[in-house]
């Protein structure tokens, strides 16, 4: 039938289909799906004995016109930008200046705070034009390059840890120029997950000259030795924080992919095992924290007493644009929840859960509604660190969670980190708006 497929008047049925379909990503699969059915329709009637030119023509004229075939592919098959999750994201952003302004007048007095609105809104604008960039680009191409963005990030990883500068008590810092920094570490996790969706939704075929140990070996290395190596540089750094959101996101990731149950248990076993070996070489300050959690008015437990103390004293309305807050440490980062509510209130601290809530629900219906595994995988994964960030930070201003570095993204000052989580949006909003564009057999 190969000669069928190369006939005159096929090609120009095909063709003329596809000048209805303007999405170009999808007018090869239409047409093997077209041929398909041609190729069908032809065998019927050669097999009736009908003349192959007569029986191509029949077959056309049987399809319908292309007109009509080709509008319904367009219908069917075209792009979709996402403008609900842009619009929670704008609310996010402009939310995010707004308290960055509100946080720089409260912090006046204290140095090297008077200039985060003005860098906020540079980070944003740079966020912005990378997000539009990712969300019109095509994504499948990027699974090629996983292994190299995968030993990229480790390198970088060990080079900042290496060299870098200590903030916080955390390693990985590298200036950029002149204040302008960037956390490696915090921006590794992003990176190593979207490297990990193109890693593990790769279908590999078992080779014959490859024996049982080889085939283990491989799968070992690729599903678990890829999760383990930067869980201990992420610990190394120290950072917790960042190895919780490595750590869940990629275990998300897995059980998305359904990977067989094994992977799943050595992947469970990473979190207890590195947890108690980072706790044994931090064991009093890790304990304090601990105990800070269990025994609300410990006097460790100092940042979250202050932060209750602020969100009870707000009332529904506030205290006022930028009112000074001098006894809650860092509000315009890991506190920042609790400072909007103390400025405008309660209502503004119920709006933003729902505002969050809104976001979750939103990028999980991207989720469930992508069918290709390598889309499916980066959703899931970056969804699993916009969740984590939003509703650990809250619960940790309310008391409910240990206290840690998580912080609202969007919404917090986090310097130029801003920039990757743009970045992920677009990530996000590119998968759905090809979602439709991917014939998955």
């Amino acid at each position: 039938m190969n000669a069928i497929r190369h006939h005159e008047e096929i090609r120009f049925f095909l063709n003329e289909v596809c000048t209805y379909i303007k999405a170009r990503e999808v007018h090869k699969e239409v047409k093997m799906e077209l041929e398909n059915h041609l190729e069908d329709l032809i065998q019927e009637k050669l097999d009736c004995g009908t003349d192959i030119d007569d029986a191509i023509r029949e077959s056309i004229s049987q399809m319908g016109s292309p007109e009509i075939i080709g509008l319904q592919f367009h219908k069917v098959h075209r792009p979709h930008f996402d403008w609900k999750l842009f619009s929670l994201l704008s609310v996010f952003v402009v939310l995010g200046l707004f308290a960055v302004y509100a946080a720089q007048a409260s912090l006046t007095a204290r140095v090297g705070f008077a200039s985060i609105g003005v860098r906020q809104i540079v980070y944003v604008c740079i966020g912005m034009v990378l997000m539009l960039i990712l969300s019109f680009t095509d994504y499948r191409k990027w699974a090629k390059y996983s292994w190299m963005l995968y030993i990229g990030t480790i390198v970088i990883m060990l080079y900042s840890l290496n060299t870098g500068s200590t903030v916080n008590g955390a390693k990985g810092h590298i200036q950029i120029y002149g204040t302008i920094g960037v956390n490696i570490v915090s921006l590794s996790p992003y990176l190593l997950l979207i490297a990990l969706a193109g890693i593990w939704s790769q279908q590999r075929e078992t080779l014959k000259t490859e024996t049982l140990i080889q085939k283990y070996t491989r799968v070992i290395c690729k599903n678990i030795a890829t999760v383990w190596l930067p869980s201990v540089l992420l610990l190394a750094a120290p950072s917790i924080t960042d190895f919780v959101l490595f750590f869940i996101g990629s275990l998300v990731m897995l059980l998305v992919l359904k990977k067989h149950r094994v992977i799943l248990l050595s992947h469970f076993f990473i979190f207890p095992i590195s947890l108690f070996i980072f706790i044994l070489s931090q064991l009093s300050y890790r304990m304090g924290r601990l105990k800070a959690f269990f025994l609300p008015d410990n006097q460790l437990n100092y940042m979250i007493i202050q932060s209750k103390k602020a969100i009870v004293s707000a009332g529904w309305w506030g205290q006022g644009f930028g009112t000074p807050l001098k006894s809650l440490p860092n509000l315009h980062d890991e506190m920042m929840f609790s400072f909007l509510i103390y400025c405008f209130g309660w209502a503004v601290g119920i709006f933003i859960f729902m505002a969050v809530i809104l976001f979750i629900f939103r990028a999980l219906s991207i989720c469930t509604n992508v069918k290709e595994q390598y889309g499916k995988a980066l959703v899931s994964s970056l969804l699993a660190l916009f969740s984590i960030q939003f509703m650990w930070n809250m619960m940790m201003t309310l008391g409910w969670a240990p206290l840690g570095s998580f912080t609202l993204p969007f919404i917090s000052y986090n310097g130029a980190l801003v920039i990757i989580h743009f970045a992920a949006i677009g990530v996000i909003l590119n998968v759905y708006r090809q979602k439709d564009l991917i014939f998955v057999r």
